[in-house]
């Protein structure tokens, strides 16, 4: 099973001033400071915008929406990028098995390349593949 997050991230050690109206809310802010796990204290401010998906159909439908989005927020989102130390999307995929593998349609490509932000992945495999030769 194939599950995961798309994040939008934005990071400073400054205050964020983000306000995309009613159209993109934030699902977390972090106040640079705050505990965030065992003591740990955040480095930076960050507020982001987080949606989960459970299977590949889900993560197209997600990424598609999310890029739909911030693709029609380009101009802003630029301006953030020139304003701010990080601004981001993270596309987090954990799988029980070793094998992952997923695509990027090309229209979801052409509307990230508006936003001149990365895109990150990162991968988490629970190693539970077996060898059976």
């Amino acid at each position: 099973m194939i599950n995961g997050e798309i994040v939008f991230d934005v990071a400073d050690t400054n205050p964020l001033y983000i306000d995309f109206g009613d159209e993109l809310q934030p699902t977390k802010v972090v106040n640079k400071g705050d505990v965030i796990v065992l003591d740990k204290k955040a480095p930076k401010n960050r507020w982001m915008y987080k949606t989960q998906y459970n299977d590949e159909k889900e993560y197209l439908e997600c990424l598609n929406a999310l890029t739909d989005k911030l693709s029609s927020k380009a101009d802003y989102i630029n301006e953030l990028i020139r304003k701010y130390e990080e601004v981001s999307i993270t596309v987090y995929m954990r799988s029980d098995y070793a094998e992952i593998g997923y695509s990027v349609p090309a229209d979801i490509i052409e509307k990230l390349s508006k936003l001149n932000c990365s895109l990150n992945f990162d991968i988490l495999s629970y190693g539970m593949a077996s060898d059976e030769s």
